[in-house]
């Protein structure tokens, strides 16, 4: 079983940056990862994992994970005073990413189906329709 430890992820910036997401909190099976280099924590990225074991009636491995990425909003001092409002979350985006494994895959089912997701993800298709919005059709 893996330990919790922070998890870096690069971005994609002309001079590429890493962000470090250091582990915070679990609830209710929900483990969470926080970005703190946004000094306002309405600003931080955030990484949840829901995994649940199979169960009675349920014979599947279910892990899924949530990027979050909230953007601020640009302020400018509103009042004659010139006091900055407090910043505020103008939209977040966000990707998850899920896998469900019968119990009875194998190991080698379950790379496979985690090395195609790798390079789905990296598939022109996917890339141009993320990055640059270019729908499929």
């Amino acid at each position: 079983m893996a330990i919790r430890a922070n998890i870096v992820l690069t971005d994609a910036a002309t001079t590429p940056v890493n962000h470090t997401f250091n582990p915070v909190t679990t609830n209710d099976g929900v483990l969470l990862w926080i970005d703190r280099t946004q000094g306002i924590a309405a600003g931080q990225s955030r990484l949840t994992l829901v995994q649940r074991s199979p169960k009675k009636g349920t014979p599947t491995y279910n892990m899924s994970w949530k990027l979050e990425s909230p953007i601020l909003a640009q302020t400018s001092p509103s009042t004659a005073t010139g006091i900055q409002p407090v910043p505020t979350v103008d939209h977040t985006n966000l990707a998850t990413l899920t896998f469900v494994a019968h119990e009875r895959a194998t190991t080698q089912e379950r790379n496979d189906l985690l090395t195609q997701m790798r390079d789905l993800i990296n598939e022109a298709i996917v890339t141009n329709q993320v990055k640059d919005l270019d729908l499929v059709w």
